[in-house]
């Protein structure tokens, strides 16, 4: 059975008439429509305050460097990589490179070096755009090799004389191509507007190949379930080497004439939420799940704001409920949850900024208390689901419509079904034209007309949950079959544990890879009579055993197949320029598995230990 969305609605041209049908079209049409109106803003650390950049000002900048790239030679279907963070110069130099029919390859600023060198050698860029000169020199015996390169472009600061020749500076750069005319080449919606990369989670990247059409598709059928306006604003923080950020929070703002402000850093995110105060904003889970935890620790300090949270959103979810479901609520409890939510909901609102009305979670599962938190206390949050390979989303809810734990029907013009496998299978216009010169996995992914997107799914109440990946999904040995991704989410909820991986494949039990946090090693050891500094102190039985009463606990409601029955634990973290995780922190677990396979080796050995029924029963060690 397939589950469709509705058509979509067209989206208007400037007068009303037909839309652009690319990129460069849409902002071009921008450009001539509102020219004074605000495009982007970054923060001018001259002034310390956000500066303005309206459409004219940015489509002349886009054709400084559209004229400065065409002197370079290149030509339509050419590669150019951005190793960029977020900011001006990533929207102008993509616009720029889409406007001459180039392929834009976006790369992580904190990828693993040897990762980028294999990117921009599988791509066959000509030309990479990056962030400063050292950003290039750290690729070291990487970047001689890179032999297809011509031109590498930094953005801040110059090169030094020993520098490689093909290093040059953005301003002088610039300046030799100052009035050099541009041939106009023709692109069309199915014209190749970007390689994006996959994480390679289980293996190496796949080049995903995505077309104007795929990108605009998308973002207009995302604005067919939430509409927007000119008059909203974004703030982009996440990676735009991200599928989701890139087309949600980069094209549709550009569909809509919307501005959009490029933050500074994560860091410095709770600050430029106040300044920028969006109105639109695309969250990660980590970001919700962080936030709870530390609205929840503060209001425990003391039994009068403990007690005012836990009313808040006992009554802040039953009125949220009641206006999703169309359902009468008393007028008493309308009242006193309004009254409530105001009081305890209002540090959350300004934390935002004060005026967003549409805050978007995906990139991850969002877990339910999490979820249900969020909506209780007058968060306008929707959860959606999607996938590179789909030009981004595929599923969301609509404001208003949010039930946590699944991620919303399909989007207008797209349809999902399900193999026998229970694998989530897509068909809409977003879907990728392929991989990148790798036809044996575009066939495999492409098949009857539908892409075969390596998720386990299923419906309950017309919306989509997602349950797991085949990829990954551990196979016990009593036939028990287990999605690690979301038994390692739960775990490292708890503060104990900053990273875990989930390993049991053929297994009578599930065993795990965990990465202490150290200041609760060090909290959790004292409450056990030991000392953290000692050596060893990782591997002493109670220390283990402490650990597992933590896992199970955070596993509580979860089936039990899923119980934990073995722990080994680590301190050092496992980043991305190790290789270990991806940059949006995803684990590499091939990479894992060779890195710790003694480790692996000895957890699977293991028997229980006598005291673990015991204390499994028993008050978890450490603070409650």
């Amino acid at each position: 059975m397939a589950v469709h969305g509705k058509p979509p609605i067209p989206a208007a041209g400037p007068s009303g008439g037909e839309a652009p049908d690319t990129i460069p079209a849409l902002l071009r049409s921008q450009a001539a429509r509102r020219p004074r109106g605000a495009a982007y803003a970054a923060f001018d650390p001259a002034t310390g305050r956000l500066a303005y950049h309206d459409w004219a000002g940015t489509a002349a900048q886009v054709a400084a460097r559209a004229a400065a790239l065409a002197r370079e030679g290149v030509t339509a279907g050419e590669r150019i990589a951005l190793w960029l963070p977020n900011g001006l110069d990533w929207v102008w130099f993509d616009q720029a490179a889409l406007s001459l029919g180039l392929v834009v390859v976006p790369l992580f600023p904190d990828e693993a070096r040897a990762t980028i060198a294999a990117l921009l050698a599988d791509s066959g860029a000509c030309l990479v755009v990056v962030a400063h000169p050292q950003a290039w020199q750290d690729l070291g015996r990487h970047a001689a090799s890179l032999a297809a390169v011509r031109r590498v472009i930094a953005v801040g600061g110059a090169p030094g004389p020993e520098a490689d020749p093909r290093l040059r500076a953005l301003g002088p750069w610039l300046a030799e191509a100052g009035g050099s005319p541009v041939r106009p080449v023709a692109i069309g919606p199915d014209t190749l507007a970007t390689l994006v990369y996959t994480s390679g989670t289980t293996g190496r990247p796949k080049g995903v190949m995505l077309s104007h059409r795929n990108l605009l598709s998308v973002a207009e059928a995302v604005l067919a379930r939430n509409p927007g306006t000119e008059r909203d604003v974004f703030l982009s923080y996440l990676p735009l080497a991200h599928i989701f950020e890139r087309v949600v929070g980069c094209v549709l703002p550009l569909i809509l004439g919307a501005p959009v402000v490029f933050a500074r850093s994560v860091a410095q995110l709770p600050e430029d939420l106040r300044i920028a105060r969006p109105t639109v904003l695309l969250v990660v889970p980590s970001v919700l799940d962080r936030l709870h935890r530390t609205v929840t620790e503060r209001a425990a300090r003391a039994a009068p704001t403990r007690h005012l949270l836990r009313a808040a959103i006992a009554l802040g979810w039953d009125l949220y409920a009641a206006r999703r479901d169309g359902r009468p609520l008393g007028l008493a409890r309308r009242v006193a949850g309004a009254a409530l939510r105001a009081v305890a909901a209002w540090p959350l609102r300004r934390a935002f900024g004060g005026r967003l009305r549409l805050a978007v979670s995906g990139g991850a599962p969002l877990p339910e208390d999490v979820a249900r938190f969020c909506l209780a206390l007058g968060l306008p949050l929707v959860e959606g689901y999607g996938l590179t390979e789909a030009g981004s989303a595929v599923t969301a809810f609509a404001l208003g419509r949010t039930v946590p734990g699944s991620v919303g029907s399909p989007l207008p013009g797209m349809d999902i079904r399900f193999a026998e496998s229970g694998e989530i299978l897509v068909r809409s216009p977003g879907v990728m034209c392929g991989y990148w010169r790798q036809p044996a996995l575009t066939a495999e992914a492409l098949r009857g007309g539908w892409l075969h997107t390596g998720d386990l799914g299923e419906l309950r109440d017309g919306c989509l949950v997602v349950t797991g990946r085949i990829k990954e999904l551990i196979v016990l040995s009593n036939g028990e079959k287990v999605s690690p991704e979301i038994v390692e989410a739960a775990i490292t909820r708890d503060p104990l544990f900053r990273q875990a991986m989930v390993v049991g494949d053929g297994q009578p039990r599930l065993s795990t890879l965990a990465v202490a946090d150290p200041a609760e090693l060090a909290r959790l050891a004292r409450g056990l009579g030991l000392d953290p500094a000692e050596a060893g102190v990782l591997d002493r039985p109670d220390i283990r055993r402490a650990a597992l009463v933590r896992i199970a606990r955070a596993l509580g409601d979860h089936p039990r197949a899923v119980r934990v029955q073995a722990v080994r634990l680590l301190l050092e973290p496992w980043t991305v320029e190790d290789g270990l995780v991806t940059p949006t922190r995803k684990l590499r677990r091939t990479a894992l598995r060779e890195r710790f396979a003694g480790a692996l080796a000895g957890l699977h050995e293991e028997t229980a230990l006598p005291e673990r029924r015991r204390d499994l029963n028993a008050s978890p060690a450490g603070p409650p």
